[in-house]
C-alpha cells in the first residue's frame, strides 16, 4: 500500500507540472483562437497570394514557384498578420555604467525580447497553418502556379 502511494504522489506531481501552466494562462478553455474578422482577413490573403502567384507565373513564364518560397512568403505574411492583430511592444533597455553591467542588461533585454515575441509567433504559426491549407487546397499546386519539388527515388542497395 505504501509503494501505492508513493507511485501514486509521483505520478500526480509529474501530471501537475506539465497541467499547472495551461491552467495558469487560460489555455484550458474552449475558445476559437482566431476570430471572425481574423479568418476572413486570413482567406483574403490566402486569394492575394494565390493571384500574385499567378501573375507572376503568366507574366513572367521562366521563373519557377517551389513550394518551400511560398512557405516562406506563407510565414512572412502571416507573421505580419500576427503583428497587425495581436500588436507588439519591444521591451525597453535596462541602463548600465560599466561593461558587467552591460552584458546583464543586455541578457535581460534578450530575455524580455524573446518572452514578448512568443505570443505573436505563436499566432502566427496558427495563421501559417490556416493559410498554408488555404493556399495548397485552393489548387496552387495543380494549376501549376507552384512546382513540386522533385523527389529521386532511392535505389536499394545491393
Amino acid at each position: 500500500m505504501k509503494k501505492f502511494l508513493n507511485v501514486l504522489v509521483v505520478v500526480l506531481l509529474v501530471a501537475a507540472v506539465f497541467v499547472v501552466p495551461v491552467f495558469a494562462q487560460g489555455l484550458h478553455q474552449a475558445e476559437n483562437p482566431a476570430s471572425d474578422v481574423q479568418l476572413y482577413v486570413i482567406g483574403l490573403a490566402a486569394m492575394a497570394i494565390i493571384y500574385a502567384l499567378k501573375v507572376i507565373s503568366t507574366k513572367f513564364p521562366n521563373i519557377k514557384i517551389t513550394r518551400e518560397v511560398v512557405s516562406v512568403l506563407i510565414y512572412v505574411v502571416a507573421l505580419a498578420l500576427s503583428f497587425y492583430f495581436g500588436g507588439f511592444v519591444f521591451p525597453t533597455f535596462a541602463t548600465f555604467s560599466d561593461p558587467v553591467t552591460f552584458v546583464t542588461a543586455l541578457f535581460g533585454y534578450i530575455n524580455a525580447l524573446l518572452l514578448a515575441m512568443a505570443a505573436p509567433v505563436s499566432l502566427a504559426t496558427l495563421f501559417y497553418n490556416l493559410l498554408l491549407k488555404r493556399v495548397l487546397d485552393a489548387g496552387a499546386v495543380q494549376a501549376g502556379l507552384i512546382e513540386e519539388p522533385k523527389t529521386v527515388p532511392m535505389k536499394a542497395k545491393k
